[in-house]
């Protein structure tokens, strides 16, 4: 088995069509990010789907598509996601071959360039979540927190469960200016 796939799975799947659709949809969602200035929440949704990954619980969360399902985009960290999945759908029924966990990806990777990043050397060929991963591996959106905790030790507990440290949890954190914010 590789990234989830079961050998019946993997044979399943045409690489080289897969190939082509990737490549297509890439120059596909480019234009449709720069023209719709969403930059910003398309790299959002990319973080958020990877939030739930955790180090000490192999096959649990990451970046998974695991987001599409209305049980973790309504979860309070995730408020106004729905917009950017809603993005992801179109490209979805264009390209039904690609994971929603490929297309997410992509579309975040493709921001950040676009926006003036590096070119982040991606691999395709993710397997889509069947359900969201248990509760309690989202970070709270707001206070309280678990167990009571500050925001500090939150950020902490969330992000060192990643495999993040302080330096990386800093990083992340300057990441959320790029952006606007929006009521919904």
């Amino acid at each position: 088995r590789e990234a989830g796939w079961t050998a019946r799975e993997m044979a399943a799947i045409d690489v080289a069509k897969y190939g082509e659709a990737l490549r297509a949809c890439r120059e596909e969602l480019r234009a449709f990010i720069d023209e719709r200035n969403c930059h910003p929440i398309m790299i959002r949704l990319a973080w958020h789907d990877s939030g739930t990954f955790d180090t000490k619980r192999p096959g649990v969360g990451g970046a998974d598509g695991s987001i599409r399902f209305a049980e973790e985009t309504n979860h309070a960290a995730n408020a106004g996601l729905t917009k950017a999945m809603n993005f992801i759908e179109g490209f979805k029924k264009k390209y039904p071959i690609l994971s929603y966990a490929d297309l997410i990806q992509m579309a975040s990777a493709e921001a950040i360039s676009l926006a003036g990043g590096p070119t982040i050397p991606m691999s395709y060929g993710r397997k889509d979540a069947d359900m969201c991963p248990p509760e309690g591996n989202l970070p709270a959106g707001n206070a309280p927190f678990p167990r009571g905790v500050d925001a500090k030790q939150h950020l902490r507990d969330v992000f060192h469960r990643m495999g993040f440290n302080d330096r990386d949890i800093v990083a992340l954190s300057g990441a959320h200016t790029m952006g606007r914010a929006f009521k919904e």
